[in-house]
């Protein structure tokens, strides 16, 4: 870690108590609970959201309002300066579009500790390896966009409203997905379904859900004489995790790459924000990349993260409330600036200290700093997902815990 910058623990303190030690495991548990008394006390309506997303899916900038460019056209400014305004406002459109779309897929989190009720209420799917994206068809296109809200692909589609061929019906029919573009096979495969020729599915369990993404799908193959479009929807396999379901989503043959396991709670609802509600799983066998690697390949000796620049100079991960893992020193942050800006991401490793825990929860972090991250990846690191990491190199759940959990076991 050379030339690294150490940063400061939130507490002052230096300590080196392990996670195990400080037994963080009740955390998520206690998180999972929480989610289902807020889902069930904050019921919404998610119809003209669903609307607002597929009205707005080509995501084209909104253009400046008629009295701004009077503004503009009449103010003797020179025609050069108004392109340029044009031009800025526009990017400002796009970077603005782009947030929002970034900010409508589910965030699950990484497993930390396994469910009790693993087996009663939980389904387990295997994860395909690819992109991750939002895929919205309307008026008679279909649009996916990455995580970080830019757009991935424009293609006609077989789905409701995604091309003129599958436009019949009300005009307002269109769907929202949650899918992984598998690009060995160029095949969308669907993980959740969000809205369905126009009915909002957010608040609906993941049960039902899944029920629908498997029975619906079959109503897009093509019929006698229609040709397949280019880019296939392909519903992910769930199962009950029993013995035999987790089996076969560990280890089952599956058309695609795995990377892991993806964990739906069966009451869980649609959230547009992390939830311990989706959880996510992996090791050696089922994943090419159980730990993080660089840009080569490599595992690197220390585990690195990607945390946000906050106001009060401290750095924190993505979740609601974020989670405050460190503080820059004053002379740093001043040699920084004006570069050092709130909502900066910045890469850190975690040095020999490790992890600080309390009562479950992280408090602070052993944490160098190495330097800016790639901003266009859009956020932070989830708490879950640095703990997933840290515990991968240090004490793994394993699978075969998962199966004495679904067994009834300890």
């Amino acid at each position: 870690m050379a030339n690294a910058t150490a940063v400061v623990a939130p507490s002052g303190k230096s300590t080196r108590r392990s996670i195990k030690a400080a037994s963080g495991k009740t955390g998520q548990q206690k998180r999972r609970e929480e989610a289902l008394q807020r889902q069930q006390a904050a019921r919404q309506d998610f119809t003209d959201h669903a609307r607002q997303l597929a009205t707005l899916a080509g995501g084209s900038p909104v253009p400046p309002a008629s009295g701004d460019q009077d503004a503009s056209t009449s103010g003797g400014l020179d025609p050069s300066d108004t392109a340029v305004e044009s031009r800025a406002y526009t990017a400002a459109q796009a970077e603005t579009s782009k947030q929002y779309y970034a900010r409508q897929l589910m965030q699950p989190e990484w497993l930390t500790d396994i469910p009790a009720d693993l087996s009663t209420n939980w389904y387990v799917m295997p994860r395909p390896e690819g992109r991750r994206c939002l895929v919205i068809s309307s008026q008679h296109m279909t649009i996916s966009r990455h995580r970080n809200g830019s757009i991935l692909h424009r293609f006609p589609s077989m789905l409701p409203n995604g091309s003129r061929e599958s436009s019949a019906g009300s005009g307002d029919d269109f769907c929202i997905l949650d899918c992984v573009f598998h690009e060995a096979d160029s095949v969308y495969y669907v993980l959740d379904m969000m809205c369905w020729k126009g009915y909002a599915l957010y608040d609906c369990s993941a049960e039902f859900r899944l029920f629908w993404v498997q029975s619906k799908l079959a109503e897009c193959l093509p019929g006698p004489g229609q040709q397949q479009h280019r880019y296939p929807f392909v519903p992910v396999p769930a199962f009950l995790c029993t013995q035999e379901g987790l089996q076969h989503a560990y280890s089952s043959p599956v058309p695609f790459q795995r990377d892991g396991l993806y964990f739906l709670h069966k009451e869980g609802h649609y959230s547009l924000d992390n939830t311990p509600l989706a959880v996510l799983w992996k090791d050696e066998a089922c994943s090419q990349y159980c730990i993080d690697t660089d840009a080569n390949g490599v595992v690197p000796e220390y585990q690195g993260i990607t945390l946000e620049y906050r106001m009060d100079q401290t750095v924190a991960t993505a979740d609601t409330p974020p989670v405050v893992l460190g503080r820059m020193p004053a002379p740093f942050v001043q040699s920084m600036r004006p570069a050092l800006r709130p909502g900066k991401l910045l890469r850190f490793e975690i040095g020999p200290g490790g992890i600080q825990m309390h009562d479950g929860q992280p408090i602070g972090a052993d944490l160098k700093y190495v330097g800016a991250a790639n901003q266009r990846r859009g956020r932070a690191d989830a708490c879950s997902k640095v703990l997933f990491q840290y515990l991968a190199r240090r004490q793994p759940s394993s699978f075969a815990q998962m199966l004495n959990a679904a067994d009834g076991s300890t």
